[in-house]
């Protein structure tokens, strides 16, 4: 078993049978990538049983500032991988059943209807042929969709849902706003669904602020309140939060546009959603979003994907319990897959390499089959690969996932420097 990987306890590469060598190519490829402006700063950590063997900040976080081992990145999407955590918990204590219809504790989610878009664009309103249940949000399946899908799929339902969403008030984007989460799912049942339940996998944040709310109701507490005491706390992941304390938002590395050396000060357009890094200095604390509100540093995230790689345990804690680890690093979407962003498999807010078909370098490899990954709209990405016993961080500083196919790489030299 291993055990807390403490980052004070860095050791040599050959230590853990990784290749010295091999790794220094990360460091020619993130001066390289800097230098094209594919991103303005970094942060890359390997750690493999247990240990961490590489761990190197590149650039800047911010004009000025220059980028740090323990500089705090803005989570976003690796976010809802926490969230199913939380979830997990509660299935684990029998509170709540994985299949059972989330209307029977969220009651404005009964009797959801659903778009059906036909010849000339009409829009007609049919009835969902089976309830939302917890496994539907846990794995995309549920019919919900974003505002920033906005027209930028077929079927042409995507040209009215995402719009629905936004004339209801929907936060699903990184707003603030003086809202919460209890008002954000009040404001989606008002709004059809995209798909009948259990039929598309839809990428969707709605889908994880839908479960984050069911935490709180269920458990009595605020999500904030929960994931802390319930995953933060227990994981010694103490510098990870929906917002950044005020004396320890100097860390906070800036998000840059996509490949130029100009820092992104505003929220932009997407869809017909707002995406942006305002949020993370908002006024009002209120809204804890399970889908992307997270901000942390690159060893608090190692903390949670070691976690995981043990099956649940960290230090002699456990967290979650083996079986809850395989329903979340498993398939379970069967012949569907992450069709928006990477064509592999989904589990429970993972996504999977399942099969030899990836190949290296491609958004769908992620090192061996069985690994799993999830990535942030900032630039931030997760791989955690059981077959070499590794986890692979690469934080980088571009909004959108601007430096993907940059950290991809990244990702391809650190696994081959991994001896099988």
């Amino acid at each position: 078993m291993t055990t807390h990987p403490k980052l004070e306890q860095q050791v040599e590469p050959e230590e853990v049978g990784v290749s010295s060598r091999h790794l220094a190519h990360l460091d020619e490829l993130q001066r390289r990538n800097i230098a094209d402006d594919a991103y303005q700063g970094s942060v890359m950590l390997v750690a493999r049983h247990g240990k961490v063997c590489y761990l190197k900040a590149f650039g800047k976080a911010d004009e000025d500032v220059p980028m740090e081992t323990d500089s705090i990145f803005r989570f976003a999407s690796m976010s809802k991988t926490v969230a199913a955590a939380c979830v997990l918990q509660l299935f684990e204590r029998g509170l709540i059943g994985l299949h059972d219809p989330v209307a029977q504790w969220l009651p404005e989610l009964a009797d959801p209807r659903v778009a059906v878009v036909e010849d000339w664009g009409v829009t007609r309103m049919a009835s969902a042929e089976r309830p939302i249940t917890v496994h539907h949000l846990l794995t995309m399946t549920a019919g919900y969709t974003n505002t920033w899908w906005h027209r930028l799929f077929e079927p042409s339902v995507y040209g009215v849902v995402p719009q629905l969403l936004k004339d209801a008030g929907v936060i699903d984007t990184f707003e603030a706003p003086a809202t919460n989460l209890a008002e954000v799912v009040e404001r989606l049942a008002t709004v059809p669904l995209i798909a009948q339940p259990g039929t598309m996998f839809d990428y969707s944040n709605n889908s994880v602020n839908v479960l984050a709310r069911l935490v709180e109701v269920v458990s009595g507490l605020d999500f904030d309140t929960y994931q802390r005491r319930n995953i933060l706390e227990p994981l010694g992941m103490d510098e990870t939060w929906f917002f950044v304390p005020e004396a320890e938002q100097h860390r906070l590395a800036a998000v840059y546009w996509a490949g130029r050396d100009e820092r992104q000060l505003e929220d932009a357009p997407l869809g017909a959603g707002m995406l942006g890094p305002e949020y993370s200095f908002s006024e009002h604390r209120t809204l804890f979003s399970g889908a992307g509100g997270l901000h942390g540093t690159t060893g608090d995230y190692l903390r949670f994907a070691q976690m995981l790689l043990n099956g649940g345990t960290l230090d002699g804690v456990r967290v979650l319990s083996p079986a809850s680890v395989r329903l979340m690093t498993t398939n379970q979407i069967g012949d569907k897959t992450n069709w928006q962003l990477t064509q592999n498999r989904w589990g429970y807010m993972v996504d999977i390499q399942e099969g030899e078909n990836a190949p290296a370098g491609s958004a769908h490899y992620l090192g061996a089959p069985g690994a799993y990954s999830w990535q942030g709209f900032f630039s931030t990405k997760f791989v955690v690969n059981p077959r070499a016993d590794t986890v692979i961080l690469t934080m980088s500083t571009p909004g959108f996932d601007g430096a993907l196919p940059h950290n991809l790489r990244l990702l391809a030299v650190a696994n081959a420097a991994v001896d099988d």
